[in-house]
């Protein structure tokens, strides 16, 4: 039990060092806490073992890591979002946690569009592939190279906006 309470403040002290934010060593001491009411010795020692990675990241390692997967998941459906972060974080408490850090826009590149019957698809430079909902907005042709930013509408949905156009047209990511 003292090995476990002094790994604990190790612990502890180490993400306090390593990080300079208040929600990740919040984030450390709850795991932390959790690995602690493991009983068996191997499999908590594990579950400790398991902390050391996230720990030793520098905060800008963790903010570059967050900002990226961010970015490639902006604009999924909640269906989408939901089912990945379940894959990803089993525990209840990390995928609130998750959930919590969303980001609420993104900014790419145009690299290329096609006008259709069910309205423009625009594909950008993130890998994102975007369709308009509604053709009343478009009063502009988009050109490859413009650049654009997505963001979460204030009733749901996503609006994007073309750069140099005050306009914002409905949109949803189609891939």
């Amino acid at each position: 039990m003292m090995k476990s309470v002094a790994l604990v403040g190790g612990l502890i002290g180490a993400w306090n060092l390593c990080s300079s934010t208040a929600v990740h060593a919040q984030d450390l001491a709850n795991d932390v806490v959790r690995c602690g009411a493991i009983a068996d010795d191997a499999p908590r020692l594990r579950c400790f073992d398991g902390l050391i990675p996230e720990a030793r990241k520098s905060e800008e390692q963790r903010r570059a890591e967050a900002e990226e997967k961010n970015k490639r998941d902006f604009g999924l459906t909640a269906t989408q979002r939901s089912e990945q972060i379940s894959r990803e974080h089993p525990d209840k408490e990390e995928r609130k946690r998750v959930v919590q850090q969303e980001h609420l826009q993104v900014e790419a590149t145009i690299t290329d569009f096609s006008t259709g019957q069910y309205g423009t698809i625009f594909a950008l430079d993130n890998g994102q592939v975007w369709q308009t909902t509604s053709s009343s907005g478009m009063t502009t042709v988009p050109r490859v190279g413009q650049k654009v930013t997505v963001r979460s509408g204030p009733l749901g949905g996503y609006r994007l906006l073309l750069e140099g156009k005050t306009r914002e047209l409905g949109v949803k990511r189609v891939k």
